[in-house]
């Protein structure tokens, strides 16, 4: 109930100070700092490890903090774990952790450049492809 009461406080004062509302503008794609959100979920050992190593290589491509992903995964006896990385609706990047935990770091390296270059093809499809009867998020 607090929180709710602040956000209409900031709201409030956000609609009566224009200065605030300015810099409650949401962020270009030319500023440096972009607005991209990464979310994970992992559940074993293994699985905190690959994040990590994702993490890593992910912060170090240009331009990917204006991109929001998650990653998840699913820890499976009989098939192994599964992680994959979602970026919107879709699933850009789905690998099977090994078993042993000395690869998990070369895979999130190579897992988080997949990813970007998956990413960017989609940015690329979406600029290219115009159809009127589709939304932005929609391809």
């Amino acid at each position: 109930m607090f929180r709710i009461a602040r956000h209409f406080t900031c709201l409030a004062l956000a609609a009566t100070y224009p200065l605030a509302c300015a810099a409650a503008q949401p962020a270009r794609a030319s500023d440096p700092d972009g607005w991209g959100i990464v979310t994970s979920q992992p559940i074993t050992v293994a699985g905190h490890e690959f994040c990590r190593s994702f993490m890593a290589a992910w912060l170090d491509k240009p331009g990917s903090d204006r991109y929001t992903i998650a990653i998840r995964e699913r820890p499976s006896a009989r098939w192994g774990t599964q992680v994959w990385v979602e970026y919107g609706p879709r699933r850009v990047l789905q690998v099977q952790l090994p078993p042993a935990r000395t690869a998990l770091k070369a895979l999130g390296e190579n897992a988080a450049e997949s990813a970007y270059q998956a990413i960017l093809d989609v940015e690329r499809q979406r600029t290219l492809i115009l159809d009127a009867d589709l939304a932005p998020d929609e391809f």
